[in-house]
């Protein structure tokens, strides 16, 4: 394939550099990291995206930044190094923690494919455990997202485009001083609109696959005794509404992204929050106390079968409230024959979530499931019209209490790390279940399934549990030159364990998973402005949560998995000239069960679910006069659609860019795009509905936008 070669090509020349302006490639500072290192003086393995990249680039969302990183894949959800967000086998807690200006996003909240990426300072991808640095649900890393500061100075910005689909997006963003060195505020605001690309034959729409959304944020910055204390506070909602992307596999070609779902599919995400950051000097050391709230709301109904037949609904709201308090201080000493720089703090949070769901699905469907049918035929000829319905009221809680340190020693060339984290929690939920039928036959034959053991009683059950872990964290650099830095890092990683519930075996607790991960780094500059870094991994996989379900109805986590995943990360950046510069990034993932045995059969030696081998992208961004031209490639390889590695989703080579024109006014005239050469792809296949059917989920088809854009 040419365009997989052009990629390869210019993957080798290296990734979008930071502004010319910088001098220095190593005085970019990681946000991400508490002890807040040097790009280059850091082990870990890092992607970054500055505002001034993301807007030369003409990226909407935070998936759009993300994909042009290193062993980072999006298209059938977030996941690094081939570990889902969601986990590689089940489990309630995420692997990844995402943060907006500083605010743990929880929930669903945390759908980085309508996550908007509009007046952005940042984006930063942390690849590997961040545990010790950020406790629980950061076993395969963390993406750290900040929006613009406030400023001294007045500023204004506005974008307005049409597109392809019925695309309409306007957003603006400002502000400035309130009160010279004392008060600066900034405000930003987005809105969008796309009609979609799939029809719905069954229900005649063609605006099936609709996505409606907002973002409106507020930051103010006080500093009353100038650098001596500073308070930054920030507000956020963002909320957006979309159809369903699933469309028919089997009567239908994919590639027509045509739905025959007879039932409305829809969901509505909202998301708000605040965070209050303090920072000030005192005793010698820099503090930082951060206060945060999150508040989301998901709520959903959709087909159950997503077929022309009349087989079934699901719904549900979903809820997610979360507030954080850490307090931390930063400082560094003269120890000995070398230098200290550390960090000690604390930390709190309490999260309460809700969900209220509800399912109607043919009683046939039930008996197929759990195998007391002779054929799903023969069940559908005597309860055809017989349906269940089961509703789960789900309440939960979890307390996070924490302490932590890291520190850095340097003697001359050597750095020597280590870092210790303790993190306890405790765990409450309440699931209570109410089953009935539409018809007298449906509610019969459903009550002798309960009274057999078959499917779990109906009313209230309670689960608790509770625990600590210690998250040790050792590591060494080594300046070869004053360019060049290698290092090395183990540390442990963990998701913490929860309560689930099984409609057949009712509710079950299971315990946190381990990882024990080494990395390998090496970064440095080369002459003529270059950045390059490189970071081998391996990771081993313990007590992994895995998923002993005996069909697809049912669902019971318990510790009884090992996996192993090696692989390497390479990225660079390179500026040409003043006005050209190229970039790329090359990532190679590994995953293997080692153990991993469940009622559906022995996974063992299986790769994970959603876990391409290979990730590349490359491109250019070319700045002549009042021209400005990006291009980049972005490749994504093949992965499983499940654990048994029966069904694949497909690997895609995408092409995007954007071109603008600045006039004398300040004015810019631009056209922008993803998949430019419209390339079809399955990122999710055979997604179970009835039998001899299945769905499938289809990547986003070619996007153009046209519009203008303006700074004063």
């Amino acid at each position: 394939m040419k365009l997989k070669s052009i990629a390869a090509a210019l993957s080798g020349v290296l990734l979008a550099a930071p502004a010319l302006a910088q001098p220095n490639l190593d005085t970019v500072i990681i946000s991400g990291d508490k002890l807040r290192r040097a790009e280059i003086d850091s082990n870990a393995s890092i992607g970054i995206r500055t505002g001034r990249q993301i807007e030369n680039a003409g990226n909407e969302t935070i998936e759009d930044v993300v994909s042009q990183m290193a062993n980072v894949s999006s298209a059938a959800g977030l996941a690094l190094r081939g570990i889902p967000l969601t986990g590689a086998t089940g489990g309630t807690g995420q692997t990844v923690t995402i943060t907006i200006d500083g605010v743990p996003q929880g929930g669903f909240a945390q759908d980085i494919d309508y996550m908007s990426a509009w007046d952005m300072e940042r984006v930063e991808v942390l690849r590997g455990p961040q545990s010790t640095n950020q406790g629980r649900n950061s076993l395969a890393g963390a993406v750290v997202i900040r929006s613009r500061l406030p400023s001294e100075q007045a500023d204004f910005a506005a974008r307005a485009a049409l597109g392809s689909d019925g695309l309409r997006r306007i957003a603006v963003a400002g502000g400035g001083a309130l009160r010279e060195n004392a008060a600066a505020l900034r405000i930003s605001a987005e809105k969008h609109h796309s009609d979609g690309d799939i029809y719905n034959a069954t229900r005649r729409d063609r605006n099936w696959g609709r996505e409606d959304g907002h973002n409106v944020r507020a930051r103010l910055r006080l500093t009353p005794w100038g650098d001596n204390y500073q308070a930054l506070f920030s507000l956020s909602e963002a909320q957006f509404e979309k159809g369903d992307r699933q469309v028919e596999g089997v009567l239908r070609s994919p590639r027509q992204r045509i739905a025959l779902a007879n039932e409305i599919s829809v969901s509505k995400n909202r998301s708000r929050n605040s965070a209050l950051e303090q920072t000030f000097r005192a005793l010698g050391a820099d503090f930082t106390l951060l206060t945060t709230w999150a508040n989301s709301r998901f709520e959903r109904d959709g087909d159950y079968d997503m077929t022309e037949l009349n087989q079934g609904t699901h719904g549900g709201v979903y809820t997610n409230r979360q507030r954080t308090q850490e307090v931390r201080a930063n400082f560094d000493t003269a120890l000995g024959p070398g230098k200290l720089n550390g960090v000690l703090g604390a930390y709190y949070s309490h999260e309460r979530t809700g969900a209220d769901k509800g399912y109607r699905v043919p009683l046939s469907y039930v008996l197929d499931m759990i195998g007391q049918c002779p054929s799903a035929a023969a069940c559908e000829k005597l309860f055809g019209g017989d349906f269940i319905d089961r509703r789960n009221d789900e309440k939960g809680k979890v307390r996070s209490r924490a302490v932590f340190g890291e520190a850095d020693y340097g003697l001359g060339a050597l750095t020597l790390t280590a870092g210790l984290r303790y993190d306890a929690e405790d765990q409450a939920r309440s699931v209570g279940t109410q089953t009935s039928g539409t018809t007298p036959m449906a509610r019969q034959v459903f009550q002798q399934l309960i009274a057999a053991g078959a499917f779990g009683p109906d009313g209230v059950q309670q689960l608790a549990s509770d625990g600590g872990v210690w998250l040790p964290k050792l590591g060494a650099r080594y300046a070869l030159s004053p360019q060049w830095v290698a290092g090395f890092t183990v540390q442990r990683g963990y998701r913490s364990g929860g309560v689930d519930y099984s409609y057949q075996r009712g509710a079950n607790a299971y315990g946190p998973e381990y990882t024990r991960n080494y990395d390998f780094s090496l970064k440095g500059a080369l002459p003529q402005r270059t950045f390059v870094s490189a970071n081998l991994y391996r990771i081993d996989w313990s007590d992994q949560q895995v998923n002993m379900a005996r069909n697809s109805i049912d669902n019971f986590i318990v510790n009884a998995g090992r996996s192993r995943l090696s692989g390497l990360e390479l990225e660079g950046r390179r500026a040409m000239t003043r006005e050209l510069e190229v970039f790329g990034a090359l990532g190679f993932s590994h995953t293997e069960f080692l153990d991993f045995t469940s009622p559906q059969g022995d996974f063992s030696g299986h790769e994970f679910a959603r876990s391409p081998r290979r990730t590349q992208s490359a491109g250019f961004n070319w700045t002549p006069g009042r021209l400005l031209a990006n291009l980049r490639l972005a490749y994504e390889g093949q992965g499983f659609s499940n654990a048994d590695n029966l069904s694949r989703n497909q690997s895609h080579l995408l092409l995007g860019g954007k071109l603008a024109y600045s006039f004398a006014s300040g004015i810019k005239a631009f056209a922008s795009g993803s998949n430019l050469l419209d390339r079809d792809y399955i990122i999710y296949n055979n997604l179970n509905s009835v039998p001899g059917r299945h769905g499938v989920i289809m990547g986003h088809g070619r996007k153009l936008a046209f519009g203008l854009e303006g700074k004063i």
